[in-house]
């Protein structure tokens, strides 16, 4: 990837994190990566291709997280708690374009199909090593995980601002893990925050 590109997916992900999909301007954006419009648009044909751009560079660098940490765990659902509050820490500017209008109409539905199968695959791992209870519906239970992660960030980004919500991404680990967790791989698992 090109420094100029890289620049511009910094700068836009500062201005949509600011001011929003709808606020942040073309203009800001070249300003703050000290480019020229017709640089630009020679990386990007809209402002909305810009924003897909940094929602696609998020999900690989959240893949590049999960190998990291798959190196680190050998259990998956450790993998999964950790990824959780990784996801909390950068989430301010996905959830900022993900969930707002006109984006949210036409990617929101893919970003969530991302992360479900994302955690739809550590359970399958975490089955397969013998770490969930018998009879999980590892599709249920990926999809209310997805669901309760998305929720606790979008309550956190209204009600705490950008650096809340790992109380809340806590307590979703407590509330979800004894259930489909086996005990002793439960007692193993750090449910905070590194």
């Amino acid at each position: 990837m090109s420094t100029t590109r890289d620049g511009l997916l910094a700068a836009a992900a500062e201005a949509f994190d600011r001011d929003g999909y709808v606020r942040a301007t073309i203009d800001d954006v070249c300003d703050r990566a000290g480019v020229t419009k017709g640089a630009l648009y020679g990386h990007f044909s809209s402002k909305k291709a810009l924003a897909l751009a940094v929602l696609d560079r998020q999900a690989r660098e959240w893949a590049r997280v999960r190998e990291r940490l798959q190196r680190v765990h050998r259990s998956p659902l450790q993998v999964l708690i950790d990824l959780g509050y990784a996801v909390n820490r950068d989430r301010a500017v996905v959830q900022r374009l993900l969930f707002q209008a006109p984006l949210c109409d036409d990617v929101a539905e893919r970003q969530v199909a991302r992360w479900t199968a994302t955690v739809l695959d550590l359970l399958r791992h975490a089955e397969n090593r013998g770490e969930l209870r018998p009879g999980v519906d590892l599709v249920e239970c990926a999809d209310g995980v997805v669901a309760a992660l998305v929720g606790v960030h979008l309550v956190a980004m209204a009600v705490d601002g950008p650096s809340g919500g790992a109380r809340q991404v806590a307590d979703v680990w407590r509330t979800w893990l004894p259930a489909v967790a086996q005990p002793s791989v439960y007692a193993t698992l750090r449910i905070t925050p590194r």
